[in-house]
């Protein structure tokens, strides 16, 4: 594990990476600074195919049990920083997905998409020394929560999903997504796509949370600088089209009901009343395939973290506190 603060540039990069990688990095720690996150951030290496790591710490390192947090497509691990600060002295642990944020480069497939997602997530806790998490996942990684929990169950105390969950049963994806997976409208919507933070506010239109994200103006900040990383435009784009196409999400990747039934922890699910992936009635009959699973909804679309953090860290507080 890389520790160094030389090792924030990978080898090889140019003049141009390393400006993009600056730009977001600085806007990575105002976002931290700005919701009250005293971050830590280390590199670990997951070799090949997945490289270089960004992972970040805040709160007690003799929890033993931490909270570990994945984030979703075309986001970064800091995406869910306005929820781990909700959590004071407890030990959070983030990082950035291969091909996001600070990682390195990386493609995605729909052929590798569900065995990266179990790959990364177990070279991360592995490489941290933590033999179990509670682990909280947002959109996409809520669907790898569950990919995860399923082949790794040991590994998992809590699983504690936030947002809706990409290819579970009832969901679709909206129309604007699945016009990015079309070759031709792709690059017209790129050409459209403002690098900056009314862009950013555009994507939160489509998610439902344009007004909600305005209260966090270093949020919209970190993620215009972001959005401006081609290698993590690229990774976003090649995740997307790994997810569904313009039909819908891919059968591949769809979360099956023996999945669901297949989960033995307890799951909490936060789920926004107007998600753009589908309303709570739309999945509340797969939601109660899992075995032991609470089900929320609370007013918000597709991160309801940004309007209600505090209610969604104590669905979280609360699903820990009970008996296991």
């Amino acid at each position: 594990m890389s520790t160094s603060a030389d090792s924030r540039t990978p080898e090889h990069s140019s003049p141009a990476e390393e400006t993009w990688r600056g730009g977001f990095e600085a806007a990575q720690r105002t976002l931290f600074d700005a919701v009250g996150l005293d971050a830590k951030s280390t590199f670990i290496d997951l070799g090949h195919p997945y490289g270089r790591t960004h992972v970040f710490e805040a709160g007690s390192s003799t929890d033993d049990v931490p909270l570990l947090f994945v984030h979703g497509t075309a986001a970064f691990g800091a995406f869910l920083s306005p929820l781990m600060a909700q959590f004071g002295d407890a030990r959070v642990v983030g990082f950035d997905r291969p091909g996001y944020g600070l990682s390195e480069a990386f493609v995605c497939t729909e052929q590798n998409l569900r065995q990266t997602v179990v790959d990364v997530i177990g070279g991360v806790v592995d490489e941290l020394n933590i033999e179990q998490v509670d682990l909280v996942g947002h959109s996409m990684g809520g669907h790898a929560g569950i990919l995860f929990a399923n082949a790794h169950p040991e590994r998992v105390r809590n699983l504690l999903l936030v947002g809706g969950i990409p290819a579970f049963p009832g969901t679709r994806p909206p129309l604007p997504l699945r016009a990015l997976t079309v070759p031709l409208l792709n690059r017209v919507i790129r050409r459209l796509q403002k690098p900056d933070e009314a862009g950013v506010l555009d994507i939160a239109e489509v998610f439902g949370e344009r007004d909600a994200i305005q209260d966090y103006p270093a949020f919209i900040q970190a993620i215009a600088a972001h959005e401006r990383d081609p290698n993590s435009a690229a990774a976003g784009l090649s995740e997307f089209n790994a997810l569904l196409s313009i039909r819908g999400w891919h059968r591949s990747v769809r979360i099956s009901d023996e999945e669901l039934r297949g989960l033995e922890h307890p799951t909490t699910m936060v789920w926004g009343e107007h998600d753009p992936l589908g309303r709570p009635d739309d999945v509340r009959a797969s939601v109660q395939l899992i075995p032991n699973a609470r089900f929320e909804s609370v007013a918000s679309g597709h991160i309801p973290y940004l309007r209600h953090p505090e209610q969604c860290a104590q669905f979280i507080r609360e699903a820990r506190k009970s008996p296991q």
